[in-house]
C-alpha cells in the first residue's frame, strides 16, 4: 500500500512540474479513464479507454484550466487501489471565471501501472466558472452539443 501511495504522490508531483510524459509512462496501455464532468459542458469530462484518452484529457485540461493550487489532502491506500481527496483553485477559459473546488481521484493499480483512473469533481463550481454565470441557466442544444448560457 505504501508503495502505491508513493507512486500516486509521484504522479501529482509530475503534474505540478508540468511533466505529463511521466504520467503517461505510468499508465497501462488499456487504462480506463473517467471524469464525472459532462463533456458537453466541461471539455475534459467523460470516459475513454487507453493512453490516448488520458492524453486528450490533459490536452483539454491544459487548454482550459489555469491552476493556482492542486492539493492532495488525504490519501487512502489499499493493496491495488488509492483514493485521493483534494482541493484546487484556479480559473477557467473561456470566461476567466474562478473556481474553488474539492475533488476525489481514484487510481486502480496493477503491476506498477495505473489501469483505471476515476475523477469526481464539483461540476457545479466548474460549470459556473467555465461559463462565467449561473449554472441554472445553462442549456445544451441537442443539435450541436454546444452549451449556451442564458442571461
Amino acid at each position: 500500500m505504501t508503495d502505491n501511495i508513493a507512486f500516486v504522490n509521484s504522479l501529482y508531483d509530475a503534474f505540478k512540474r508540468g511533466d505529463v510524459e511521466t504520467i503517461f509512462g505510468a499508465l497501462d496501455s488499456n487504462i480506463d479513464w473517467f471524469s464525472n464532468a459532462d463533456p458537453t459542458l466541461i471539455p475534459w469530462g467523460g470516459e475513454g479507454k487507453g493512453v490516448a484518452a488520458a492524453k486528450q484529457y490533459f490536452k483539454e485540461l491544459a487548454a482550459h484550466v489555469k491552476f493556482e493550487s492542486l492539493t492532495p489532502r488525504e490519501i487512502i491506500g489499499a493493496p491495488n487501489f488509492v483514493t485521493v481527496l483534494g482541493h484546487s483553485t484556479g480559473s477557467l477559459t473561456p470566461s476567466g471565471g474562478r473556481f474553488d473546488s474539492e475533488w476525489a481521484h481514484m487510481f486502480r493499480i496493477h503491476d506498477g501501472k495505473v489501469i483505471e483512473f476515476r475523477e469526481y469533481l464539483n461540476t457545479h463550481a466548474l460549470v459556473q466558472a467555465y461559463f462565467g454565470g449561473d449554472i441554472h441557466s445553462v442549456t445544451v442544444a441537442a443539435s450541436d452539443q454546444t452549451a449556451q448560457l442564458h442571461h
